[in-house]
């Protein structure tokens, strides 16, 4: 019965024009051509020999001055080792070991700290140089971006620290949350799933009886255990804040250099946000419980409707992607036909996987790869097209000798711009072009929700990394202070529009505790924003094209406030762009509520 209905909801997509009937694509990506592909065995060999090279060099810095030569080495070393990386997340969701994927992951992770040490090295050695010799050095290094760089390896010891105690203390975390196991009984029978399969269930299962149960489970199994990752996560940030006072530095302010963008221009963001948080409510109003005239809670809001009507084949899905990218640049049409015909997706749903999606660079071979569970769901489209969209943001991005690490380096604030606009482009081609009011107003609906956990939700999560953060300077907090923090930044950021919030995001959220990305969320919202505000400049600009792929190629060497004034003249730092953003999406709401009136 599933099939026919499917088979019948597509016959309407293609009778509105908004599929081809036929296009026919392959599921599983390709990887043997990446790395050593499925010999581990060679995989093994070609680490190790990255490793002795490392060891020979890390032994030379000791007492010697590094050459450009030697620099150059080590450039490609970590080229080599950010692909190791990117390969090793496509085996984590492949049937693969699991003791030899953490072996391999300890492996990567002995690799940069390798790194780290010879730079560490090598700024003692240059630290203790005299003038003059440093100037003569300096004349044989024909790379001077090198020496902007090292430059920026001061106080490298503290880069050494992190993967060794913050690090550790992620490891922790994740070690504490996968080994739980949320047990409940449903129909007279015992169950029990893990951490991964309860997140996903709770808000995607069909039946929502059993959404509820596992939502409800699994937060009585985090209450239960919020001591242990409270302990977690007040260590982390007291590590994160005595070091940034040691190289007397904001935890913010780092991460707001590495966004490349000021303090002020995030203020502006969070207040435009906030002095339209009236128009953005109106959408709340129309999804409320009109019967009980009672507000929705947060598991209802963010639940997906049981008889949505919207569905996509993974075929249909690529063929939507490329035709909505064809009016903006034809060049993003044909490359995502390329990457799916070059083995580059895999969308088969399997239980190694998590889930969402992920899209991992491998810069030096000039190619990507995408992992999602695709279930024939608009919201499986929707991540297909935001993971192309971090595909197309890689593929600009040429190989440039560097003495940092992608994750480093790269502006999350312009990679989930690149992404964010790919999905918008799709969504909207799918509004669009179909003329069914029940298809239209539920892709309009997960839409305009998805906008406003940009905007809203992601403002909590802000919102209480940055209060813990500042909390955390007077001493430790307990699990019920962390909740009751979390709790009130939500519901502020939602403007009260809700019954209740989320239980323990500090917890469910594994971004609070990424070793290297402190306050990892508000790129998101930036990016977002940006993404409206530039499709909104496609439309006018015959040279967008140009500009967003010269805007996408020079992540990494300019900030971004300074790229969008160069290639869009937009000032980011004034409030004009952000609410002109902002109007699309109160737009959508206003139409949202004419096909719900009519």
């Amino acid at each position: 019965l599933e099939i026919v209905i499917l088979n019948c909801l597509c016959d309407i997509l293609i009778g509105c024009g908004l599929i081809m009937e036929e296009f026919k694509t392959a599921t599983r990506w390709k990887l043997d051509n990446l790395q050593c592909g499925f010999n581990l065995d060679k995989y093994n060999f070609y680490l190790g020999g990255m490793n002795d090279k490392l060891i020979e060099l890390e032994s030379y810095s000791e007492t010697n001055i590094l050459s450009e030569s030697d620099l150059v080495i080590i450039s490609q070393l970590i080229q080599q080792i950010d692909s190791a990386e990117s390969f090793y997340h496509c085996l984590l969701t492949e049937d693969v070991e699991p003791s030899y994927l953490s072996s391999l992951n300890e492996t990567i992770s002995t690799l940069k700290k390798q790194v780290y040490s010879i730079l560490s090295n090598l700024q003692g050695n240059l630290h203790s140089m005299s003038e003059p010799l440093y100037v003569e050095w300096a004349k044989d290094v024909k790379q001077t971006d090198f020496l902007t760089e090292l430059l920026d390896y001061a106080k490298v010891e503290d880069k050494i620290s992190e993967p060794s105690t913050v690090g550790s203390l992620e490891a922790h975390y994740l070690q504490v949350r996968d080994s739980l196991r949320i047990k409940f009984d449903y129909l007279n029978e015992m169950k029990e799933l893990t951490f991964g399969e309860a997140i996903d269930l709770a808000m995607s299962h069909p039946a929502q009886s059993y959404r509820t149960l596992i939502f409800q489970e699994l937060n009585k199994t985090l209450e239960e255990q919020a001591n242990s990752f409270a302990s977690i996560y007040n260590q982390m940030v007291g590590l994160r804040l005595h070091e940034a006072q040691i190289k007397k530095v904001n935890c913010l302010d780092e991460s707001l250099i590495l966004n490349g963008i000021s303090k002020q221009t995030l203020d502006v963001v969070w207040e435009t946000i906030d002095s339209n948080l009236h128009a953005l409510s109106k959408y709340f109003n129309v999804k409320s419980n009109k019967a009980t005239n009672e507000r929705l809670d947060w598991h209802e809001f963010m639940s997906p409707s049981p008889n949505d009507p919207a569905q996509l084949t993974f075929d249909q899905a690529v063929d939507a992607i490329t035709k909505s990218l064809e009016s903006i640049d034809s060049n993003m049409s044909e490359f995502v036909k390329d990457a799916v015909a070059n083995g580059w997706v895999d969308a088969e749903p399997r239980i190694t996987k998590q889930s969402g999606g992920f899209c991992v660079p491998f810069i030096s071979e000039g190619e990507s790869r995408i992992s999602l569970n695709f279930d024939n769901k608009i919201n499986s489209a929707r991540i297909l097209a935001h993971e192309f969209g971090h595909a197309w943001h890689f593929k600009q991005m040429s190989v440039v000798p560097s003495l940092r690490f992608l994750e480093d380096t790269l502006e999350m604030t312009v990679a989930e711009t690149s992404s964010i606009f790919f999905e918008t482009v799709c969504i909207d081609y799918l509004i669009q072009n179909t003329s069914d009011i029940s298809i239209k107003k539920s892709i309009l609906g997960e839409k305009i929700e998805r906008s406003l956990t940009y905007l809203m939700s992601i403002k909590g999560a802000f919102s209480f990394e940055e209060r813990f953060y500042e909390c955390r300077k007077s001493g430790l907090l307990d699990a019920e202070q962390i909740e009751e923090l979390s709790l009130r930044c939500q519901n502020e950021a939602y403007g009260g529009n809700l019954r209740n919030y989320e239980p323990f995001v500090w917890i469910k959220y594994g971004q609070f505790y990424q070793a290297n990305t402190p306050f990892y969320n508000y790129p998101y919202t930036i990016g977002f924003l940006l993404s409206l505000g530039l499709l909104d400049s496609a439309k006018k600009d015959q040279q967008f094209d140009r500009k967003f792929q010269s805007f996408l190629s020079e992540t990494r060497t300019v900030p971004l406030e300074q790229l969008m004034k160069k290639h869009f003249q937009i000032d980011l730092s004034q409030r004009s762009f952000w609410q002109q953003s902002l109007q699309k999406i109160i737009q959508d709401i206003e139409l949202f509520q004419e096909l719900t009136v009519s």
